[in-house]
């Protein structure tokens, strides 16, 4: 496990000031959501941490600079923006030219559900293949440290929920997470806190916690189906709020494909579960900083 020390980071592309964090402190052995909006800095911090861009302060893994000690990042795994793999390699061979330990490469694709391409050229991936890749090797290489940026990206649900698996794997046995996500409601299963980054500054680093009950968000096309739908929990139960697109639903013992059946002739965009108030408590530190 690795320990992440920040102090005084300035980061600045030209006159603008991207990062501007006095400290902030990562203990070994946890997982650390980086939530903020487009443009936030995000992916510029993961690429300071890791060496690849130059910046004035002092970034220490296990209390020693990348930039002194290089070997630092032998052990560490890492997924920036996408997928860096060689594709006339095989995913296997990709992993075994980039990782001096390989041990646990099967189990962990067994895993992800990767195992059936590993023998198989990258360039025959598709782009949910790839990722899946590249989350397989960052998980093989980062023993230490698990650095990734939007690993969900072009991921279907099931797949998500595996790599959830991997990572939550990967913590048990000793590997410090950092990742950047926009679905909040899926990264919330694989961190222990997260900290909000905005307007060059890194704010409250805090724990996801249950919000009592389950709860469900329910996102419509448009306000109309929303309205009706709205009108039809109401009369089945369901203990509810309409707020323009969107219906919260609070409950205990509520199950997703009922409360899907029970609105399935509206115009439905998503359900979400947010059981776990980090989506909101996001959206109020937000609107607050």
């Amino acid at each position: 496990m690795a320990e992440i020390t920040i102090k005084n980071l300035k980061k600045s592309y030209g006159k603008n000031l991207v990062l501007d964090i006095p400290f902030m402190k990562i203990s070994g052995g946890s997982s650390v959501g980086i939530f903020g909006a487009n443009g936030s800095g995000k992916s510029t911090l993961i690429k300071c941490i890791t060496g690849l861009l130059p910046y004035d302060g002092e970034i220490l893994i296990d209390g020693e600079d990348v930039f002194k000690k290089t070997s630092l990042l032998a052990n560490v795994g890492i997924l920036i923006e996408e997928p860096a793999l060689y594709k006339d390699m095989t995913g296997r061979k990709n992993i075994e030219y980039l990782c001096s330990d390989t041990s646990n490469m099967t189990y962990y694709a067994e895993i992800l559900g990767v195992a059936d391409i590993l023998d198989k050229k990258v360039r025959s991936y598709s782009l949910g293949m790839k990722q899946k890749m590249a989350i397989l090797l960052a998980c093989v290489k980062g023993k230490n440290l698990i650095l990734l940026d939007e690993p969900f990206n072009g991921l279907d649900i099931i797949s998500v929920d595996k790599a959830i698996e991997l990572l939550n794997i990967c913590r048990k046995k000793g590997a410090t997470i950092m990742l950047t996500s926009h679905q909040l409601d899926v990264s919330q299963k694989a961190i222990d806190f997260y900290y909000l980054l905005k307007d060059t500054k890194i704010y409250d680093c805090t724990a996801p916690q249950p919000m009592g009950g389950k709860r469900y968000q329910i996102d419509f096309f448009d306000k109309d189906s929303a309205s009706s739908a709205y009108k039809i929990l109401q009369e089945n139960g369901y203990q509810c709020s309409l707020q323009d697109f969107s219906i919260k639903i609070i409950g205990e013992d509520m199950k997703i494909i009922q409360i899907a059946n029970c609105i399935r002739d509206f115009n439905i965009k998503r359900i979400e579960d947010i059981s776990y108030s980090v989506k909101e408590a996001y959206l109020e530190m937000e609107a607050e900083k």
